[in-house]
């Protein structure tokens, strides 16, 4: 078609992008595509010139309206005292396929109001409905979520339109609460690279001088992290948290560079108290962090003496943010929700023997990697999608996410123990339903994908501690 003869919209949407085609680095930062981002435009009380109000049902319509907050305009969203109150407001801007964008957003909320259960921010776009996910607190009180998108391209036919992206900006679910939102940007970015990690996991019984041995071996290999398995002397050896176990795993981490993880019989000699723990030691020999175990099972408890742990923390690295869980933590499902919750990348998974199959589920319902060793049930490492590196298309029923999550699988026998190595790329988290993007994919640990207005935590709590019958 000839350009005369397109509309006026299309028109101004071509020589948009064409201006944001010819950008160079030496132009400075990348404009915002959106139009009216910061609000400054429209009246008091009114939408922002621009935007444009939605909802499915009338009834169910929130409240938008520009109003002055800190010598300025911003948008407030609020719930006009309706409880299931859904709706956005939206601006669209021309894009280019194959294009990485930063989409940000500067907002505040009410006391009341939660970001994660009444606010999303999403960017809808050609196969990539995408949203944030993560916010930052500043010190002024102001909060920024951002997150980076890219629409694949180009277009496959050829055609000469031009794609946009809708941003939305959607509340819902607080009949009492309130958002303001100071400024939006859909800007030119460049793809987060790949993070690669090298890990490495073990099969079978282990003692001391075969931990060595397996050190030793991964060492040389240049891995990032190496875990050892629960128990890793071999038996129930009681031992202080900084005994022979400790000692080795020490040495050997500082000697080859490596992170080094291992479970131990942690005594505690002050309180006569004994944990079932895991280690982690990191590349300069240094106790990095430890993770008692939560659910011990029955006969630790009752025959043995263990002690329940009572914490969940996560460890930060130089490559990423490690959890961990052990063996009985496995059969439920409250460990690696916190850890994931909390921000882990990869869960450590130590234990004497699991069922196999439950790793799927953990590693896909919390968008989280799970790298295990075992005495009993063999090695194993999952990705994002809960699909098993050593076989991962033995399960194909998950969908096809886009990226690479891993490379580099291979098995090294070292004595009687087996070793799997695999190399996993931490930027790339994809969930196992993929759908067209963030929005509407497997919720994976992403709080704001919980889209229900009553929570079951607090029944389940008290199903729990209802011991009769009725």
């Amino acid at each position: 078609m000839c350009p005369s003869l397109l509309p006026l919209a299309a028109l101004v949407a071509i020589a948009a992008l064409s201006l944001v085609t010819m950008r160079s680095e030496a132009d400075g930062p990348a404009p915002n595509l959106l139009p009216n981002a910061d609000f400054q435009h429209g009246e008091i009380g009114q939408l922002p010139e621009g935007w444009e109000a939605h909802t499915y049902r009338p009834s169910l319509a929130p409240k938008f309206a520009l109003e002055e907050l800190d010598g300025r305009k911003v948008l407030k969203l609020s719930g006009g005292g309706v409880p299931d109150c859904v709706g956005y407001v939206s601006a669209k801007a021309p894009i280019k396929l194959g294009q990485t964008y930063l989409f940000r957003v500067v907002f505040r909320v009410a006391p009341n109001t939660n970001p994660d259960e009444n606010l999303l921010l999403q960017c809808f776009g050609p196969g990539a409905n995408d949203g944030i996910h993560q916010y930052r607190r500043q010190a002024d009180g102001w909060i920024v979520g951002e997150t980076k998108i890219t629409y694949a391209g180009p277009n496959a036919d050829g055609s000469e339109v031009v794609p946009e992206a809708e941003c939305r900006l959607m509340y819902r679910f607080n009949p009492h609460g309130a958002a303001w939102i100071r400024e939006v940007s859909l800007t030119e970015s460049t793809p987060d690279p790949p993070r690669w990690v090298r890990v490495a996991c073990t099969s079978k019984k282990t003692d001391l001088a075969s931990c060595e041995a397996v050190l030793d071996a991964v060492g040389r290999a240049g891995v990032d992290l190496v875990l050892l398995p629960e128990y890793m002397q071999g038996d129930r050896i009681e031992e202080p948290a900084d005994g022979p176990s400790f000692q080795l795993m020490s040495a050997k981490a500082k000697q080859y560079r490596m992170y080094v993880a291992g479970g131990i019989v942690r005594h505690v000699a002050e309180t006569d108290r004994t944990y079932n723990t895991c280690l982690l030691v990191d590349r300069q020999g240094q106790l990095a962090g430890m993770y008692d175990k939560v659910h011990p099972y029955s006969p630790e408890v009752n025959d043995q003496g263990i002690t329940p742990g009572s914490a969940v923390p996560v460890f930060q690295t130089d490559f990423g943010t490690v959890g961990m869980m052990i063996c009985y933590d496995s059969w439920f499902t409250d460990v690696a929700e916190l850890l994931a919750l909390k921000g882990a990348e990869i869960i450590l998974f130590p234990n004497a023997g699991y069922y196999r199959a439950l790793m799927h589920a953990r590693a896909a319902d919390n968008r989280v990697r799970i790298v295990c060793s075992s005495w009993n049930s063999g090695s194993g490492v999952w990705d994002t999608v809960g699909r098993d590196l050593g076989n991962p298309e033995v399960d194909t029923s998950h969908g096809n996410p886009p990226g690479v999550t891993h490379k580099d699988v291979r098995r090294e026998q070292v004595g009687e123990v087996e070793v799997l190595y695999v190399t996993l790329d931490l930027n790339c988290s994809p969930s196992p339903h993929w759908n067209g993007g963030t929005m509407f994919e497997a919720p994976g640990n992403r709080r704001n994908r919980r889209d229900q207005t009553h929570f079951l935590e607090d029944l389940i709590r008290q199903e729990r501690e209802r011991w009769w019958q009725e």
